[in-house]
């Protein structure tokens, strides 16, 4: 190989590595919010926990559910007025099973919040750029909060009777 052949070449290499370099750094900009300790210290691992506490309860519902529906079929329809009660008490049970959903739902919604800014970020990495806008965490609700990390209902109870004891004095 000639002197100028091996220079071009040596060039060809040197403008390579260069855009692998610009590319490598461009990456770890794009990739630098994942890589931030307090992401996966609390957006990840809260996502996580929200996921396995939405399966959890989801498991619960499911559960009292076929509950009342093994009490419903057990039910002795002889005594009409006592079946009717029976069959109330039985579908009030499994109304209040169903509302998992709502809350089930609010967790869900955070864990494709976290998994949206992954997506966001992978996609940006393998095709470009995308037009997404991200909000601001102190306007957003934290959803239900995790088993043994939110107000109890009997706290929730005084809040509210507080709040309708006020509203009651200013009438």
């Amino acid at each position: 190989m000639s002197g100028k052949g091996t220079l071009d070449l040596v060039e060809r290499l040197t403008n390579e590595c260069i855009d692998v370099c610009q590319a490598v750094l461009r990456g770890r900009k794009y990739l630098g919010p994942l890589l931030d300790p307090s992401f996966r210290t609390q957006k990840l691992q809260r996502a996580v926990n929200e996921q396995k506490t939405a399966v959890g309860e989801m498991e619960m519902a499911v559960d009292r559910i076929m509950t009342a529906v093994e009490k419903m079929s057990e039910i002795d329809f002889s005594d009409g007025g006592a079946a009717a009660l029976r069959v109330a008490e039985c579908c009030d049970e499994i109304m209040e099973a169903c509302c998992f959903q709502d809350i089930t739902g609010q967790r869900l919604s955070q864990v494709n919040e976290t998994l949206g800014v992954v997506e966001d970020t992978l996609s940006f990495l393998s095709d470009g750029p995308a037009e997404t806008v991200q909000p601001d965490d102190k306007t957003l609700l934290n959803g239900p909060a995790l088993p043994g990390g939110g107000m109890g209902q009997d706290a929730v109870d005084r809040l509210l009777a507080d709040d309708m004891g006020k509203q009651e004095a200013h009438r």
